[in-house]
């Protein structure tokens, strides 16, 4: 046997070279191709996370998506179980695990506007507009009157992380809870000078309700920011 056929044998013997190849007495390694890289995945967009979000909840019944300026807009129809509180932190929750750190803004209505959608902010604007002239009923709206009721509600909003809360909006429907009703009722008597408690918050219900709290105390006082 020749020294070039001992050669061959050698690198056939053996599972990790059994590819190899014997040139002019030359053990040749084949060459590695390396396999393509995968295509990047492109990273989801606030919208589409959310859409998936709220096609999971359980709570929604049909939903929304439109663009907002702070962020993404979504108009929601919900079970008598579910806030829109709740379905904002849930988005919320979504989107921060899709490494987003978009805000989602939640109104619920009784049905969704007609397509075509503009913009959160204008379907905000249309909902109220419908609302007050008794056109549809899209909303249980209720815009607040001027003075108390508006800054009420204008308070409220800002501690729930809504958009606006109407002036028979309920305080718990709304997702409020005794935390919120700690925090609100501190800053309702830094304005007002009136003291009210939870158990006073959570019966009156509304903004409405609370302002007439608010008028019945001789104390009353209103700084209205």
């Amino acid at each position: 046997m020749t020294g070039r056929q001992q050669l061959c044998r050698l690198v056939a013997d053996k599972p990790e070279t059994r590819d190899w190849s014997v040139m002019g007495g030359v053990v040749e390694k084949p060459v590695q191709v390396p396999a393509p890289a995968p295509a990047p995945t492109a990273a989801p967009t606030p919208t589409a996370v959310v859409e998936r979000a709220l096609a999971a909840h359980p709570g929604v019944l049909n939903a929304a998506v439109a663009p907002s300026g702070d962020g993404v807009g979504v108009l929601v129809v919900l079970d008598e179980m579910s806030t829109a509180l709740e379905v904002r932190e849930d988005l919320r929750a979504s989107l921060l695990a899709a490494g987003l750190e978009a805000e989602p803004a939640v109104l619920p209505v009784v049905r969704l506007p007609v397509p075509p959608l503009g913009t959160f902010e204008e379907l905000v604007a249309e909902v109220a507009e419908a609302a007050a002239s008794g056109v549809a009923e899209v909303s249980r709206y209720e815009a607040p009157s001027a003075g108390p009721e508006a800054d009420l509600a204008g308070r409220l909003a800002g501690f729930l992380g809504l958009p606006r809360v109407g002036a028979l909006d309920d305080f718990v429907e709304l997702g409020g809870d005794s935390l919120v009703a700690v925090a609100f009722l501190h800053a309702v008597q830094e304005a007002y000078a009136v003291p009210l408690g939870v158990v006073e918050l959570f019966t009156a219900g509304t903004v409405r309700g609370i302002a007439r709290l608010l008028a019945a105390r001789p104390a009353a006082a209103p700084r209205v920011a």
